[in-house]
């Protein structure tokens, strides 16, 4: 896993390989935080290639996948006409303020979530309800409580592939176990709380792969 506390420039540096597509995606942000923040977690992602893979990285690419059911999480995939022998790792990328998050696995399907308090504040009972459930309502008591809730929620979203395109309401967690998960994309999660800087909530979930 890899935290960084502030964001990299809104320009790529030159080593830095981007699929077509991202560098599409880049170009849309209309506010230069958002761009910094898409940057940072790809720099994350490429830095640890690197560190772990050595020279065979650059044999890797980094893409998102448009399926039927909408968009998919990005993934690690050969480099066009390349291919790879043994597992992809799995990564996952969140963000929130200047705090980035990214988290690598090569045995597992993960999803990791990061959220500052301070989006909680303020939001009424009609909001929560559309993505937390009674009992997790009941159990959040504060700014930080909502935010544990939240992001718990979101990891084993995205570590099943499909974040928020998913009904939140078919997941709950309790005490830090999910205790219902009744949607089609459903598997064994494990989940752990991470520690991030500021004040901030993030979780890590790691699911079964099929």
């Amino acid at each position: 896993m890899a935290v960084a506390r502030g964001l990299a420039p809104a320009e790529p540096p030159p080593w830095l390989l981007l699929a077509d597509d991202d560098r599409a995606r880049l170009r849309a942000f209309r506010r230069e935080a958002d761009a910094r923040r898409f940057l940072t977690g790809r720099v994350l992602v490429a830095e640890h290639a690197r560190e772990v893979l050595g020279d065979s990285a650059g044999r890797l690419r980094f893409t998102r996948r448009l399926v039927p059911a909408g968009e998919e999480k990005p993934r690690y995939s050969p480099a066009p006409g390349g291919r790879w022998a043994s597992p992809l790792p799995d990564v996952s990328i969140s963000h929130s303020g200047d705090v980035v998050v990214v988290a690598f696995c090569a045995d597992a399907d993960i999803g990791v979530d990061v959220e500052h308090h301070a989006a909680f504040e303020g939001l009424d009972e009609t909001a929560l309800r559309v993505v937390l459930t009674a009992a997790e309502r009941q159990a959040a008591r504060t700014r930080a409580d909502l935010a544990a809730a939240f992001t718990a929620k979101e990891a084993v979203l995205k570590a099943v592939g499909w974040g928020l395109a998913v009904d939140p309401l078919r997941v709950e967690v309790r005490d830090g176990r999910v205790t219902r998960f009744d949607a089609p994309q459903a598997r064994l999660v494990t989940l752990s709380r991470l520690d991030v800087p500021g004040e901030a909530s993030a979780a890590l979930a790691a699911a079964a792969r099929v």
